[in-house]
């Protein structure tokens, strides 16, 4: 099962999806920042395939799987009345 680990680095950070076990964990990591107005943050992701398989060759064929499953990990962590608004190479989180 997977699990996400959420850096914070002042106004920005790092989310990490770790799949694996203690002795060989995969890692996908991805940056997010604070955002303005009716979006809480933004967490930016790969736009193609081609380059996340290269990037994340444990992970080939699974980019849109992994980066959803990862955003709803966040929301419902971080801002769970929040909803994920989709984009290329980005999703935010948009209050209420």
């Amino acid at each position: 099962m997977a699990k996400i680990n959420i850096i914070t680095e002042g106004r920005s950070g790092r989310i990490q999806y770790i799949e694996g076990s203690l002795f060989k964990k995969n890692v996908c990591e991805f940056y997010w920042e604070f955002s303005g107005g009716d979006a809480v943050a933004v967490i930016s992701f790969p736009k193609d395939d081609s380059g996340w398989d290269k990037q994340y060759p444990w992970a080939a064929g699974r980019r849109m799987e992994i980066v959803k499953d990862m955003a709803e990990r966040v929301r419902r962590q971080k801002a769970p009345s929040s909803t994920l608004k989709w984009e290329e190479g980005s999703v935010l989180l948009i209050n209420g």
